[in-house]
């Protein structure tokens, strides 16, 4: 047995462990998404980040506290605009109440930021816009609360954009249109803080707003594989010095 190369392979395969390690992926963790593809666009008129024209989800927490929301994707649709960039205001807050189809955002505001982004510049075009700490510094800073109820509202846009909808729900079933985890609960879906956004007398859209939480995921090797690997090396490296 040539010990050197030996000795030189499980070197090696420590090396790759520990690069394992050192680049361990994270994942994304849905709190509350859409669990279905959007078919519509809704209009959002621009009035430049303004209160008055809102979309937005309210939802309860669970029995665990769940910590700050670390990531935001919405589905939205550049409509007629060709501009390629536009802004718009994210707020976290409290609900008029957590009945379901009729809670909305209450006045209470917890966190906000106003995000710029860029956009494709053709027309009539959907595409997600994923934000996360360095976008939202406030959103993310806010450590939600067990058994809580909250709104996450998105203000008018800079321009004439829209929001990525699944519609064509019957009245009371949109809350099943969204996937939930970590005890969260689907309250209500709104628009201009009026309860139950409904686009026409047989359609309830669910609105492609999606977030939560960026968790590491595992690394496949474990810390007693690098033990046994350490200990072989070093038991070949004595016994071949002292047959020298």
């Amino acid at each position: 047995m040539n010990l050197p190369n030996v000795i030189r392979g499980l070197a090696t395969q420590l090396a790759v462990f520990f690069g394992l390690l050192s680049a361990a992926s994270a994942a994304n963790i849905a709190w509350i998404a859409p669990n279905a593809a959007m078919n519509s666009n809704a209009n959002w008129p621009a009035v430049n980040g303004t209160y008055t024209q809102n979309f937005g989800i309210a939802f309860t927490t669970g029995a665990n506290a769940p910590g700050n929301i670390d990531w935001l994707t919405l589905g939205l649709n550049t409509s007629g605009v060709t501009s390629g960039s536009a802004s718009l205001t994210v707020a976290l807050r409290d609900t008029t109440n957590s009945t379901a189809y009729s809670a909305v955002a209450g006045t209470t505001e917890y966190a906000k930021d106003v995000i710029n982004f860029s956009m494709p510049s053709t027309s009539a075009t959907a595409f997600d816009l994923t934000l996360t700490a360095s976008d939202l510094p406030n959103l993310t800073a806010y450590a939600l609360q067990a058994n809580s109820s909250y709104a996450l509202v998105l203000y008018a846009p800079s321009a004439n954009i829209g929001l990525m909808r699944r519609s064509g729900y019957l009245d009371g079933t949109t809350n099943g249109a969204y996937d939930v985890s970590s005890g969260f609960t689907m309250l209500d879906t709104f628009r201009n803080n009026s309860p139950n956004y409904s686009n026409n007398p047989n359609s309830f859209p669910a609105l492609s707003i999606a977030f939560g939480e960026t968790v590491s995921s595992a690394v496949p090797e474990t810390a007693s594989t690098a033990s046994a690997l350490l200990l072989a090396a070093a038991g070949m490296m004595l016994c071949h010095r002292r047959k020298r």
